[in-house]
């Protein structure tokens, strides 16, 4: 399995290896897989999807991986939100409502295949959250995008100093499940993908996935998405 730093989910740095992956191991491995965790810049954990160099990712579903992967049911739900420059008034109502305002994406993720492809946008790209999120506080954008684990988690860290200075918009971009992805090709995506959508909602029932998310000092979900 191959990712990016990418905390609370995935991040070598943290308990085994984050909370996806200690999900997705745990899960694969009551099926009799074994899961290592390689980590490396997200273009590279894609290209090496797409080429065979890699089996898996944790990701989201998108148009533009339907010819080399396969994805599993979502196993955790990520709410996707803006933030912007504290005492800001912006308030976010569909793409429409960005015209005008540049904003920083990070580079490589695809937060969705409308925002992605819509030209009429001021889009800037920044190598990672944290740096988007200070390209933010300085005024070079207006707003930028994160799901709100990942942003809380950087904020309570890295922008801990900085944290007042944004604030999140009201309401959010989209709420989008996290799925395992296999790429096609693989000799046993199939039964991979059978074995962990069958193995999660049995860690549902059995208090399993709660404890995972509880080791990572997170609440669980009430149920799967």
């Amino acid at each position: 399995m191959a990712g990016n730093i990418w905390p609370p989910y995935t991040d070598s740095d943290l308990p085994n290896d984050g909370l996806s992956v200690d999900l997705i191991r745990t899960a694969l491995g009551r099926g009799g897989y074994r899961v290592e965790y390689v980590e490396v810049p997200w273009e590279r954990a894609l290209l090496g999807l797409s080429n065979g160099s890699f089996d898996m990712i944790n990701g989201w579903d998108t148009e533009k991986r339907v010819d080399y992967s396969r994805s599993s049911r979502p196993f955790l739900v990520n709410r996707i939100r803006w933030l912007q420059r504290r005492g800001s008034d912006f308030r976010y109502d569909g793409l429409d409502s960005l015209i005008g305002y540049p904003i920083a994406l990070s580079r490589g993720y695809m937060y969705s295949d409308e925002l992605d492809n819509d030209s009429r946008l001021q889009k800037g790209y920044a190598a990672n959250f944290v740096q988007a999120a200070k390209m933010l506080i300085v005024g070079r954008v207006d707003l930028t995008l994160e799901d709100e684990r990942t942003a809380r988690y950087h904020l309570e860290r890295e922008l801990g100093h900085e944290r007042d200075a944004l604030s999140f918009v009201p309401g959010e971009f989209r709420r989008i499940g996290l799925s395992l992805v296999v790429r096609s090709d693989h000799p046993r995506v199939t039964d991979i993908i059978a074995t962990f959508n069958t193995e999660i909602a049995a860690m549902v029932e059995d208090g399993t996935y709660a404890a995972i998310f509880q080791r990572h000092g997170m609440p669980a979900p009430d149920a799967l998405p």
